[in-house]
């Protein structure tokens, strides 16, 4: 079975927070037929482990008390030693900690964080020396995570600082002469750095994933017959593959992807 071993600085883990958590697990159970195993966490209601065939790909929560009136939204967390240091880091780097330090008893530690530019993610520090069964790069799972700035220089500066990435342009030719980035952690390519152009109007720098699918087309159909919406049209990104972005029926925007062969 593929397993994934977060390197530090890497991807280890993808949470859907969700304004109606039981649609929101309906609609992506089967679009990909994902099971899904849920743990009573008293107040903040449950919290749903997500898994395909192989392992877990990440979880599914509701909105935590005193978020009224956010969106549904999948969010990124990157794998660090020491969650307070890398707090008091990325103050230092310019960034802002939008959730302090926090633990789950059992299982590590975390906090959530924007970079200077706004862009919101999470940083955990895992109390198991191993992933588990957590999975990714393989269909039905998150094979790329990427963050759309109009600051890519910024960005490469201050998460190369706090999570120790390594970046290099991408191979892939960009007919839009858009300079793509891909950002490296243990030697393994995990996302890229997307500069947002006037096209995108006063959208909000952000992190968006990725899900692999064997066929965008026939998922961008299944989307709309199970209630939710396309965001951006599938279409055909040459030398990577054929993508499009959807809506789960809340709202929460994720991009499907097949890769070229």
């Amino acid at each position: 079975m593929p397993r994934h071993q977060p390197a530090p600085g890497a991807p280890c883990w993808f949470e859907l927070a969700s304004t109606r958590p039981d649609d929101s697990l309906a609609f992506h159970q089967r679009l990909f037929g994902w099971n899904a195993d849920a743990i009573d966490m008293g107040e903040m209601g449950e919290y749903t482990f997500l898994r395909n065939a192989n392992g877990t790909i990440g979880a599914l929560c509701g909105l935590p008390p005193g978020s009224e009136g956010q969106p549904s939204a999948w969010g990124v967390y990157f794998a660090v030693a020491d969650v307070d240091a890398a707090c008091q880091h990325a103050q230092a780097l310019g960034g802002t900690t939008l959730a302090a330090p926090f633990d789950v008893p059992g299982h590590g530690r975390g906090a959530v964080l924007a970079d200077p530019s706004g862009a919101v993610f999470s940083v955990w520090q895992s109390a198991h020396a191993d992933a588990g069964d957590f999975t990714m790069f393989e269909d039905h799972s998150i094979g790329w995570v990427e963050l759309a700035t109009r600051d890519s220089a910024g960005a490469q500066a201050f998460y190369g600082a706090l999570l120790g990435w390594e970046f290099k342009s991408t191979e892939v030719p960009n007919p839009a002469g858009i300079d793509y980035i891909e950002y490296l952690a243990g030697g393994t390519r995990h996302g890229g750095i997307l500069p947002m152009t006037a096209e995108w109007g006063e959208m909000p720098a952000h992190w968006s994933l990725y899900i692999l699918v064997p066929d965008v087309d026939a998922c961008v159909r299944r989307t709309t017959e199970l209630g939710g919406s396309i965001c951006v049209p599938a279409f055909d990104a040459p030398g990577v593959g054929r993508i499009a972005r959807i809506d789960d029926p809340t709202g929460a925007g994720v991009y499907v992807i097949a890769l070229s062969a």
